[in-house]
């Protein structure tokens, strides 16, 4: 794995964990101040759900740096080391393909969502935030199959 490689993990690893303690804290205090202090927060519900999107994204993007996206293993490990090499490659262009319609499609949100000037309804966050991590998880995938491990060479069973 080359050094983007490394570094697109890290920032991905670090940022999901980020997001994950994150949302873990919200909503403990949702709970604790629903159920002990009687006066549940308006913020947590909309708040725990943008952090789900986001944590759901980037760990999904994270996984296909990883190379531990859905891929044709049942039928790989069927096929012959030159099938499994046409097969990876196949797999790599369908990744393509995925980040880069996430890339062009969530950048168009983006943009409907800038134009608009929409916010949030209790947070009044700007949804342009909240919708960012599309396209930048397209980035990370579309580049996927240049920088991340499955750079590896194919083994023979």
């Amino acid at each position: 794995m080359n050094v983007w490689g490394r570094r697109s993990i890290q920032f991905l690893q670090t940022t999901t964990t980020t997001l994950m303690v994150t949302l873990l804290l919200v909503l403990t205090w949702q709970v604790f101040s629903r159920y002990v202090l009687k006066d549940p927060s308006t913020v947590t519900e909309e708040l725990s759900r943008l952090l789900l999107m986001w944590l759901a994204t980037l760990g999904t993007t994270l996984g296909f740096l990883g190379r531990q996206h859905i891929a044709f293993d049942l039928l790989s490990e069927k096929c012959s080391i030159k099938n499994r090499q046409r097969l990876r490659e196949v797999s790599d262009i369908c990744v393509v393909l995925f980040g880069l319609m996430l890339l062009i499609g969530g950048g168009a949100l983006v943009w409907q969502k800038w134009s608009l000037g929409q916010t949030s309804a209790v947070m009044k966050v700007p949804y342009v935030y909240i919708y960012l991590v599309l396209p930048l998880a397209g980035v990370f995938i579309t580049l996927a199959p240049f920088i991340g491990t499955q750079l590896e060479p194919i083994e023979a069973d």
